[in-house]
């Protein structure tokens, strides 16, 4: 009879202890998540299909992912009925380092979702990056930001606007400063091989300095020397340079940009293809334009550039090299076999000698100042500008077919080539405000290019995985809680060559590790930014 009691009151125990826990575990757990983002679409950046789901998010980072969330558990709530959520767009090709400390907000980039910004990019940095790292992290950003190394950079500054081969010497220090680039965190190396001083290096001297990243870490973005009728030979150069030293290569805004290979796809795709199927990574980017931007210098025989800005406005003053500077003008800028009026395909952008000529074409300009619209002219105006200081300029120079095709290659992913922009000041290229959505207005929903999630992956986890990094381009728990909502209904570009200055429609909220940055149309004034390191910063 006592045993039985003792039993008897063990499992009336027993019970009490179930019953006590059943209700704890009932409990309401309070407020996990800083952030749920519920009742989207997600598509997740790796190129799968979207399926539904909601998303925890917890000191800035990803920590549920599940089908639905308690909202009663978040301190705050979006709502995504009706919007596709994706990672935040990671632009792998910009400018932005060259004025992020004057505008951290990235305004003009998050308005299009772009969370994280590449600069450094075409050879030039901001030197030196540790000091520039350091400044962005005490006054904060909005946008993430890393950079690369630029090798015209560098080259400047150890040997100047000298055309010859480096000395031994030079070479040592031009390998110094890019390792202790590398240590400050820059993801890689990039070369600008159609701009100053870069124009004048050879492979050889490439191949040589890009070795600091076998010991390093990181990869090779180039804006190869030709994009044009040598293309070909340039990706060639731009592979050797990785594969010589067992590191990826990005061939930079991949294009055809000379009528006379318009179409010619497999100029591009022909070596690089070859070149993967040896086990060499090289990936392309691409903006969705048929113009390009930038200055003037690369339609001059390089020559005259040698030994800075004094020795070239001297050579200018001698008639007969006057007259071979101005053949080159009008063979390599204001020439077509096509018929294609160059003058009004050539608009200037930004101009700090002559801001009265930005916005108009060459043709407009020589019109305003009484002279015929001439290529003989049009060369003159070149010349002028280029000796006041040079301007950006936008130059029509693509067919859009190959734009399409290009864009179709699985290893090409998307990125501006643009730069932070304050509203209303010059007249950019809409690259800068348009080009993501554009992507997802253009030629995903009007013209089908691409499927959604592929647009996605080439915006997200495609330039992720370029760069190896880990923790972004992915809706995955544990993952920086970047990320963008949008209306696929509604999502377009709105700036154009005429109007560049608007942000883009359908972009509803953007996340910046975890915090709202961007908000129905507006900036919220947070800066949540980071510094993306790459592989060889010492943390000091």
């Amino acid at each position: 009879m006592k045993q039985n009691f003792l039993k008897l009151g063990a499992g009336l125990v027993f019970i009490l202890i179930f019953l006590i826990l059943l209700v704890f575990n009932c409990r309401p757990a309070g407020k996990i998540f800083d952030l749920a983002v519920v009742n989207g679409r997600v598509v997740d950046g790796s190129g799968n299909p979207w399926f539904r789901a909601d998303i925890g998010i917890k000191d800035g980072k990803i920590v549920a992912l599940k089908r639905r969330i308690n909202q009663e558990e978040a301190k705050e709530v979006l709502e995504a009925e009706g919007l596709v959520v994706a990672p935040g767009f990671i632009d792998i090709h910009t400018h932005a380092d060259r004025n992020i400390l004057e505008i951290p907000s990235c305004e003009n980039y998050l308005s299009q979702g772009v969370t994280t910004l590449i600069g450094g990019n075409c050879g030039g940095h901001e030197f030196p990056l540790a000091e520039l790292f350091a400044r962005l992290k005490k006054q904060g950003m909005s946008c993430n930001f890393g950079s690369l190394a630029g090798h015209n950079t560098i080259r400047e500054r150890v040997m100047g606007m000298k055309m010859s081969p480096p000395t031994a010497e030079e070479m040592s220090k031009m390998k110094d400063l890019l390792r202790m680039e590398m240590k400050a965190g820059a993801l890689g190396f990039s070369t600008g091989l159609a701009y100053l001083p870069g124009t004048y290096s050879s492979t050889e001297e490439l191949i040589e300095l890009a070795s600091v990243l076998r010991e390093t870490g990181g990869f090779y973005a180039t804006h190869m020397r030709n994009q044009g009728k040598k293309i070909k030979q340039a990706i060639e150069e731009s592979i050797a340079i990785g594969e010589k030293n067992g590191i990826p290569v990005q061939i930079s805004h991949i294009k055809l940009a000379d009528e006379e290979v318009w179409n010619q796809i497999g100029l591009i795709t022909g070596p690089v293809e070859e070149a993967r199927a040896r086990g060499v990574e090289v990936t392309l980017d691409e903006y969705p334009y048929t113009a390009t931007s930038s200055g003037f210098t690369s339609s001059f025989p390089q020559d005259v550039f040698e030994g800075g800005k004094e020795k070239f406005l001297e050579r200018m003053n001698d008639p007969e090299i006057y007259q071979r500077v101005k053949a080159t003008i009008i063979k390599n800028r204001l020439t077509s076999s096509r018929g294609i009026d160059k003058l009004s395909a050539i608009i200037i952008a930004r101009s700090r000698k002559f801001p009265d000529y930005e916005g108009k074409t060459l043709r407009q300009i020589l019109e305003s100042k009484g002279q015929e619209p001439t290529p003989d002219n049009g060369a003159d105006l070149i010349i002028e500008i280029v000796k006041e200081g040079d301007a950006s300029a936008i130059f029509f120079q693509m067919d859009e077919k190959d734009v399409e095709a290009l864009m179709k290659l699985p290893y090409t992913m998307i990125g501006s080539d643009g730069g932070l922009q304050e509203m209303g000041k010059g007249h950019p290229h809409p690259r800068n405000y348009g080009t993501f959505p554009r992507i997802l207005g253009e030629y995903v929903r009007n013209r089908q290019v691409l499927t959604l999630e592929e647009a996605i992956r080439k915006m997200t986890s495609l330039p992720a995985q370029t760069m190896r990094l880990k923790d972004r381009g992915l809706i995955r728990e544990g993952m920086y809680a970047d990320l963008v909502l949008f209306d696929p209904e509604t999502v377009s570009d709105m700036a154009t060559f005429q109007n560049p200055h608007q942000y883009s429609r359908g972009i509803v909220y953007v996340l910046v590790n975890g915090q709202v940055v961007w908000q129905k149309g507006k900036y919220t004034g947070k800066k949540p930014g980071k510094i993306i390191y790459g592989p060889a910063f010492s943390g000091q």
